[in-house]
């Protein structure tokens, strides 16, 4: 029963809902990239949702099966439902809106229409962004439109009286402002300009990239003509789409410089008109599968509600400013006039590029915007590069804390460190990237010091490595694993890598190359000369191809062959010779090769494809004909000039005697020095087990003996008759390639005795020639004797699947190794994902080839 209202009182009105809280959890839980590290680049792209992911790849998945037409046709009303979302997130009419590629592509068709003339007068915000600048100043120097820059208020925003003066002052043709600039948090007083300008009868051009998703935006609110906007930044649609928006009754005069199909219509032979609506400044030819998954975003924003996540971003960015600024060293470059979700700031001492680059480390993601990208705002503020942070749904405050805690922590070793600690050097420094053998080797390392470790290991007398008990998961101290030479003969570092690469062969020269370019500090350790022949990565050739008996192997398989379309261009040099292959097997054989592109062949047919191969009764093969020829020589010297180029350091002669962890990081022992790193990465070939002990029961190494037989290049074990091969003989796997290079066919058994590494190495016996001219005998008729030999070693797992991933138990330490004699050929793709893990991007594809696996149900 409703309580009586006293007389001369009136009912108070009731209380307005709560506001509405943002579920971080939930939105977490549907952004899987949340989970690969610490976000803050929604200024830049942000994290896309699943059903934003899902929705483009359904489109596509339709455009596949039934074509792009057809798929178009049948996704028209989701489509059109897309403009809609637009429309009302922007307060505008459903005729005003347009889909572009870009905020840049609506900028550039919008001002196109207006058709500027000599004299016109532009009052424009230096919030502008690089883009529309350089549009501006392009049109003033080309048909005479006067630019003119609005001056900022002490806030930081522009000085409204200043424009008021600027309008009385004479007619002016547009006046345009960056809501929010790319290079800072301010928030200009939009719906302030818009009330001035339509005073005074200017057209308006709000520059909404930076709000749209995390502001407020309504248009009639605003006083805006015409918007644009971008659906990658706070809206988290995909990269290439945007919007423009052009309000009645200004979109009735405007006509684009070029229009085409999908916004005009050719009637009659020198005639045509525009359509009605803001489509006139689209184009026909549009992604409808990004369009969609924009569509899928802003349904997302929709439903959670722009005040909510306004809100919620606001409250992180102040945080973040209020506790950024209270670090020493630190300098929140935000005007007064700053609010939403972008803080920038500047590390004293450090290029903003380097603690971007120190950050990403700590998986800590943001960017560095450079003055080139909004210089009439940092030029006249004096800046020259900035880090900017930008917070999303998905962020929270343990985000908050890994990057103030990351900061705080770059800013302790910048400020006890020298040149080397901040990846920069002091002019006149000596650039010397390898060492060569000799005490004097490591001449180029930083200053050093001695620094604690947990343990210290007994060396034994005999010179080779100790074993040790295997490392167990921090914080339980880990005894050190090898040698521990004399304090006398090893000198310790201040300097802390962000990682060390142990072996330099395919794998190892991979990774080096791939975390060099990523701008982080990494050293490589090989200890013995570069390009040695005693481990598993010399010789002139090896095979590469996509003939793999399970189909785990599929998706490694592909990524492979792209990462050495990518060598080779980087390298400028010819890696792969493709030839095609066969490879043979008994025809009962259990698991018999398959892969993309491949097909099985029966002999006759085989003989057709290879006539200088014969298969055995009783044998199919399998035809890849993508297979090819790898120089392995050229790969393993690309890959390290590569790694030198992009600031790798090499010390070749530099065997690692025993590592440890110590906290989040590695003490590293050589013969000359004690070196601190956060990654290890162990690349060690048949070294594995003396480096990591715990893994010698699950590897076998295996002495292999390969020999070139004298052939004619020009007949049937040449190109013309040959390709890469394998056939499975009662010998063992014969493979090889056709006689190409001048030195006959080359070939080897896949089979061989175990072998110590640190054993010597004599040459091929008799008796293991003998037995690999048996097979080639069998099925290479016509090859001639043996003309020279040479000897690797195999790194065998139980499965024949190489152990890449994290140690278990120990996760500053990587594993690229035991390739079973197979892993040469996913060389760069093994290395990007080494490189990818030790950034903390997380590679499920590789599942199947963690370390993990070899200790179930516990570490290592």
């Amino acid at each position: 029963m409703s309580a009586p209202v006293t007389a001369g009182t009136a009912a108070s009105p009731p209380s307005p809902p709560p506001p509405r809280t943002l579920n971080v959890a939930a939105e977490r839980a549907r952004t899987p990239g949340s989970f690969t590290g610490h976000h803050f680049n929604s200024a830049g792209a942000a994290l896309l949702a699943n059903g934003t992911v899902e929705a483009v790849i359904d489109h596509l998945r339709a455009e596949s099966l039934s074509g792009g037409y057809e798929a178009a046709k049948h996704a028209a009303p989701a489509l059109e439902a897309v403009y809609a979302r637009t429309a009302e997130l922007l307060g505008a009419r459903l005729e005003e809106v347009a889909l572009v590629e870009s905020a840049t592509a609506g900028w550039q068709r919008a001002v196109s229409a207006l058709r500027l003339r000599p004299g016109d007068r532009v009052l424009a915000a230096r919030s502008s962004y690089v883009s529309s600048a350089l549009h501006l100043l392009s049109v003033e120097r080309d048909h005479g439109v006067q630019v003119e820059l609005l001056p900022n208020g002490p806030d930081g925003a522009v000085d409204l009286e200043a424009l008021e003066a600027a309008l009385r002052a004479g007619p002016a043709a547009l006046v345009t402002a960056a809501h929010v600039p790319t290079s800072s948090g301010l928030v200009e007083p939009a719906a302030a300009i818009g009330a001035l300008a339509g005073v005074h009868g200017v057209p308006y051009l709000l520059d909404a990239t930076q709000s749209l998703g995390q502001l407020p935006v309504d248009m009639g609110a605003i006083g805006c003509d015409l918007l644009i906007g971008t659906g990658r930044k706070f809206l988290r649609g995909p990269r290439g789409t945007g919007l423009l928006a052009v309000r009645r009754p200004l979109l009735d005069r405007l006509t684009p410089e070029a229009p085409d199909v999908r916004g005009a219509r050719w009637t009659a032979e020198r005639s045509w008109e525009l359509v009605p609506d803001a489509k006139r400044f689209e184009l026909w030819e549009a992604a409808h599968a990004l369009r969609l998954g924009l569509g899928a975003a802003l349904t997302d924003l929709g439903a959670l509600g722009v005040d909510t996540v306004a809100r919620h971003l606001a409250a992180l960015a102040t945080t973040l400013r209020e506790r950024l600024s209270a670090l020493p060293g630190v300098h929140v470059t935000d005007p007064p006039a700053a609010g939403g979700a972008i803080v920038t700031f500047v590390v004293d001492g450090l290029d903003a590029s380097d603690v971007q680059r120190q950050l990403a480390y700590r998986r800590v993601h943001l960017i560095a915007v450079p003055a080139g990208h909004g210089r009439w705002d940092m030029d006249h503020r004096g800046l020259t590069k900035v880090v900017r942070a930008s917070v999303h749904v998905y962020n929270d405050e343990d985000d908050l804390d890994a990057l103030v805690e990351a900061v705080s922590e770059i800013v302790r070793l910048e400020g006890r460190g020298t040149a080397s600690d901040t990846g920069r050097r002091e002019p006149g420094a000596e650039d010397t990237r390898r060492s060569g053998a000799g005490p004097e080797a490591d001449a180029s390392m930083p200053p050093i010091t001695p620094v604690p470790t947990n343990s210290q290991a007994e060396a034994p007398g005999n010179g080779q490595a100790a074993p040790a008990p295997s490392p167990v998961t921090p914080p339980a101290p880990v005894p050190a694993i090898g040698l521990n030479p004399s304090p006398a003969a090893t000198r310790t570092h201040h300097h802390t890598h962000d990682a060390v690469v142990v072996g330099l062969g395919v794998h190892g020269s991979a990774a080096l190359r791939h975390l060099a370019a990523r701008g982080l500090d990494v050293l490589g350790l090989e200890q013995y000369g570069l390009g040695h022949d005693l481990g598993s990565s010399h010789g002139e050739t090896r095979m590469i191809r996509r003939a793999y008996p399970h189909p785990d192997w599929d998706a490694l398989v592909d990524t492979a062959y792209r990462a050495w379309v990518e060598l080779e261009g980087a390298s400028k040099a010819q890696l792969l010779d493709i030839t095609g292959g066969l490879y043979a097997a008994p025809q009962d054989r259990p698991d018999p090769l398959r892969g993309p592109g491949c097909r099985q062949v029966d002999a006759e047919e085989a003989a057709r494809i290879f006539p200088g191969l014969r298969l055995p009764t009783g044998f199919t093969a399998v035809h890849d004909p993508r297979a090819g020829i790898i120089d392995a020589q050229e790969t393993l010297r690309a890959q390290l000039t590569l790694a030198e180029r992009a600031g790798a350091h090499v010390h070749d002669h530099a065997r690692v005697l025993g590592w440890e962890p110590d906290g989040d990081e590695v003490v590293v022992r050589t013969g000359r020095a004690v070196l601190r790193t956060r990654r290890l990465v162990l690349c060690t070939g048949p070294w594995t087990a003396a480096q990591v002990p715990s893994l010698a029961p699950h590897l076998t190494v295996t002495r292999i003996v390969n020999a070139y037989f004298a052939a004619d290049p020009a007949g049937p074990l040449g190109p013309s008759g040959l390709g890469s091969f394998s056939v499975d003989l009662p010998q063992g796997l014969l493979y090889g390639f056709p006689a190409t290079d001048g030195r006959g066919l080359k070939a080897g058994l896949d089979s061989g005795p175990t072998w110590d590494p640190q054993a010597p190495r004599p040459r091929a016996t008799s008796e293991e020639l003998a037995l690999l001219t048996e097979a080639v005998a069998q099925v290479l008729p016509g090859a001639g004797p043996v003309t020279e030999s040479l000897t690797c070693l195999y790194t065998m797992t139980a499965d024949r699947r190489f152990v890449v991933g994290e140690l278990p138990g120990v996760p500053q330490v990587l594993l690229g190794s035991a390739c079973s004699g197979h892993g040469f050929k996913f060389g760069p793709a093994i290395g990007e994902a080494l490189a990818d893990l030790v950034c903390g991007i997380a590679r499920p594809d590789l599942d199947f080839l963690s370390p993990a696996r070899l200790f179930p149900g516990g570490t290592s």
